[in-house]
């Protein structure tokens, strides 16, 4: 019995009478991938009855293929060997090589970690067999939160590129959601049904791929033309708001203005996870008063409702809208004379 290891084990050949010349015995493996021998063994009419040591050497391979058995055959050289030798039959010896190969895979990870971001960054790992598998090994790839990262799907090592590093490419995912990095997981497993039996206890293993998030929570004002105008006449004029990012639960806008005696607005606006892109109309109106006072600038304060939004658009800064109302008052009196004329 020997090891892939390079261990060895011996067995003595010794002959049964004496020869009247050399008689020369062959030592042949029936497979040089398990186990080796030395050869020939020689002997002579003095050390015919001198046990000679056969050593049988392990030979290592990459294959996952168990202990294997092969044949030591010792067989009388005849051509070199005393002629009273020639009839005896070959012998044999069994041996058993102990296999030392472990069917299994490694997994390097680029500088020790996998990282994407939402920008549709990628990162990469490889994968290589540990052992000579004797057929195809397909290996599957799969993350567990496609919303964050995507994958290669699968891998196939062969019994010639087992020992070939293959990579596995990890892309980030785009999403609208203020999520932070997320943390998603990639398995690594051996497809039983189409790869080589001897992987297939081979354990899953599984990376980690860190998704770095790029939204952010704000709010974004449009005003159409570039500015709010309105007049006392009133004349309306109008602005958009919309989110930048989706919230994970209602965010409400509170609209106020600093002169309710020049314009009039809706006191608030609400978007949810389903709305939150779609842009909301602030209608302002112009209020009348009857002071000559020209033109008025009064200002909209558009604000996020803290108590009654998404925590993550708490500390967004208040912003804030100009509004121009064009008075309609001219300086000057009329005079009614009584039934149209004044007469004394």
């Amino acid at each position: 019995e020997v090891t892939e290891a390079g261990s060895t084990d011996t067995f003595t050949v010794v002959l049964d009478a004496q020869p009247t010349s050399d008689v020369v015995i062959t030592v042949v493996s029936s497979d040089t991938g398990e186990a080796t021998v030395n050869s020939p063994l020689t002997f002579t009419a003095a050390n015919w009855d001198t046990a000679q040591t056969v050593t049988v050497t392990g030979a290592d391979d990459d294959l996952v293929d168990g202990t294997i058995t092969s044949t030591i055959t010792l067989a009388i050289d005849d051509a070199n060997s005393d002629d009273d030798f020639d009839a005896i039959t070959n012998q044999t010896v069994s041996v058993d090589t102990t296999d030392d190969d472990v069917a299994g895979f490694t997994i390097v990870e680029l500088e020790g970690a996998t990282e994407v971001t939402e920008a549709g960054s990628t990162d990469t790992f490889t994968v290589v067999l540990d052992a000579q598998p004797t057929s195809d090994v397909v290996v599957s790839i799969g993350s567990n939160d496609a919303s964050e990262s995507t994958t290669t799907g699968t891998l196939t090592f062969t019994p010639i590129n087992w020992d070939t590093a293959q990579s596995v490419t990890i892309t980030g995912v785009d999403d609208n959601l203020i999520d932070g990095t997320q943390t998603s997981t990639i398995t690594i497993s051996i497809i039983d049904a189409i790869s080589d039996n001897s992987y297939d206890d081979v354990t899953d293993q599984t990376v980690s791929a860190t998704t770095t998030d790029d939204d952010v929570a704000g709010v974004t004002i449009v005003e159409l033309d570039g500015a709010t105008e309105v007049d006392e006449s009133g004349s309306t004029d109008t602005f958009t708001v919309v989110l930048d990012a989706q919230p994970t639960s209602n965010v409400v806008i509170s609209l106020s203005s600093n002169d309710g005696s020049e314009i009039s607005i809706p006191s608030s606006l609400t978007f949810t996870t389903a709305n939150w892109d779609t842009p909301q109309t602030v209608t302002v109106t112009g209020v009348d008063d009857s002071i000559i006072d020209g033109t008025i600038t009064s200002t909209i304060t558009v604000a996020v409702d803290d108590a009654n939004s998404d925590d993550d658009f708490d500390a967004i800064a208040d912003q804030t809208v100009s509004v121009d109302t064009t008075d309609d008052d001219v300086a000057g009196f009329t005079i009614v004379e009584l039934d149209g004329a004044t007469e004394v």
